[in-house]
């Protein structure tokens, strides 16, 4: 028989109690069960706080990026000049239609406002009473003829000061009322009527027709200080008569002011600008690369695993990486009956998809299609026929393309859209769309030939939109930093857990470790009992 060898107990048992370090086992065992969640919890939460700093970075950039293709749209490509711009100002107002051009304007008499003066009024508290006309009209050598559309506005006053009257004469459309101390001692006052507009047919004139002639043109104490008088001056030595000072329709885009009377010769000067229109280009090259390097960064895949970018296979990211090359690629439709691409204006890539400027390509297009540089920052609104004129309102969205105005059967159509056409005085045409409202087409012929029609968005617009909708409170971007907000409140949550968790079960093991200890203190001292007994036995043989 074996013979089983039976441990000694009471040598395993140690005169303190366990001999256990209690704190460093509770430790150890709280650890075991809670450090491998935690651990999960908080990669999940530097993965997510890692991304929403990097949906923190995108959106400044995004913003970055539709602030400066905000500025590119603003830029221009033209140099508009005067030789002597105190009496004659010039400037563009829409590039896409100016072209390089020399005009000399000479012999200028600015357009004039009437002004008419109802002088010698002793103090501003005697009260008048009258009943007024106004008419709108011409002045010719003293007499005054009402014009065809003129309504003829009355004014009624009666027991009331000079300036509860100038309060009731600025009511009346046309003109506009002031009372002057001519004298500066306040003994005598004038009442200044000024007309709205210059042009020798914005001309007006008073008639009283209660008893006195106070307040109509025929009293002494009035006078016309200025006619109403149109804008006078040569163009290229041909005689040119505007009703403003403001004129817009001898050089096409671009705004010419007449500032002053000149007798001589002012040159207004048109050129394209190839360093303008080149500075453009790099612009448009740093910012793209400026976007499309923070776009690489942020959402970089380490196919070694381990350096990923914060937003690595985020899909509103990388959707948004994807429109953005997309346009960079796709062509520009609605600048005529050619499409325009970026790679035409110089601007290109390199084998690691850096935008560059090519040289001789824009050289080349500058040389042969120098419009073409206009889809960068302009949008355009123009038709195949010089015979039609085309216009929107800035609230009409069309998209960019080609849209042929043409007659089918009686019925009109832009593009596939049904146009309602109206008869004009002149003997042409009017076009509207119910499908595209403000959209108004005008040509010169009752029943024009068919002709078409470009409607262009730049490619800085399109930027900007882009941009837009990535920074809009509804975009996948912004639904995305919600749900990891999201996220990071529920890891946070669980961790807080854990926390609770773990301070429960180190409080219920430190109490079961007391417990034994207990035990084993009372299990040491029966272990003395014992030993002294012993001793004692063998002393006793």
């Amino acid at each position: 028989m074996v013979e089983v060898s039976k441990p000694d107990y009471l040598s395993l048992v140690n005169k303190g109690g366990s001999g256990f370090n209690v704190s460093e086992l509770v430790t150890a065992m709280v650890a075991a069960e809670i450090e491998p969640k935690r651990g999960l919890q908080q990669s999940k939460l530097e993965k997510t706080e890692n991304a929403i700093s990097g949906l923190g970075y995108l959106n400044s950039q995004v913003a970055t990026t539709q602030k400066n293709f905000s500025t590119i749209a603003s830029d221009n490509f033209f140099n508009v000049t005067s030789s002597n711009s105190e009496s004659v100002s010039i400037e563009a107002s829409d590039e896409t239609k100016l072209v390089p051009d020399k005009k000399v304007i000479s012999d200028i008499t600015i357009a004039k406002k009437m002004v008419f003066e109802l002088g010698n009024f002793a103090n501003l508290t005697d009260t008048f009473t009258a009943d007024v006309e106004f008419d709108r009209g011409t002045w010719s050598d003293g007499v005054f003829a009402a014009s065809a559309d003129n309504v003829t506005q009355s004014v009624s006053f009666a027991g009331e000061t000079l300036p509860e009257i100038v309060a009731k004469l600025n009511e009346v459309s046309g003109i506009k009322a002031q009372i002057i101390d001519t004298t500066g001692d306040g003994s005598s006052y004038s009442l200044i009527l000024t007309g709205v507009q210059t042009g020798q047919a914005n001309g007006f004139n008073l008639t009283e027709t209660t008893a006195t002639a106070r307040w109509s043109s025929d009293d002494l104490d009035n006078s016309i200080t200025q006619y109403a008088t149109n804008a006078e001056f040569k163009l290229d030595g041909v005689e040119i008569s505007r009703d403003s000072n403001t004129v817009v329709d001898i050089i096409e885009g671009a705004e010419i002011v007449l500032n002053s009377d000149i007798a001589g010769d002012v040159l207004v000067d048109v050129t394209r600008s190839e360093e303008a229109i080149r500075q453009t280009l790099n612009d448009v090259i740093f910012s793209l690369n400026e976007f499309k390097t923070e776009m690489d960064r942020l959402t970089y895949i380490d196919i070694d695993g381990g350096e990923n970018g914060p937003l690595a296979m985020e899909t509103s990211a990388t959707i948004l990486e994807s429109k953005f090359k997309k346009l960079s690629i796709e062509p520009l439709t609605g600048y005529g009956s050619n499409a325009i691409y970026l790679s035409q204006l110089g601007i290109k890539t390199n084998s690691s998809g850096e935008y560059y400027l090519d040289e001789v390509v824009f050289s080349k297009t500058l040389e042969n299609s120098p419009s073409s540089f206009m889809a960068l920052k302009d949008a355009n609104l123009s038709s195949s026929s010089e015979t039609a004129i085309v216009s929107k309102s800035q609230f009409t969205n069309i998209p960019s393309g080609t849209y042929t105005v043409s007659q089918t059967d009686g019925a009109w159509t832009f593009g596939e859209t049904e146009l309602t056409q109206i008869d004009l005085d002149d003997g042409g045409s009017q076009f509207t769309s119910t499908t595209y409202p403000g959209l108004v087409v005008k040509t010169s012929e009752r029943i024009p030939d068919s002709f078409e029609v470009y409607v262009g968005k730049s490619f800085s617009q399109k930027i900007i939109d882009l941009m837009d909708n990535a920074l809009d409170l509804n975009s996948s971007l912004k639904r995305a930093e919600e749900t990891y907000s999201s996220l990071t409140e529920d890891i946070e949550e669980r961790l807080s857990k854990l926390e609770e968790r773990e301070k429960l079960i180190s409080s219920r093991y430190t109490e079961q470790f007391g417990s034994m200890e207990q035990s084993m203190s009372q299990f040491n001292s029966t272990k003395s009992l014992l030993e002294n007994f012993v001793e004692s036995w063998k002393k006793q043989k």
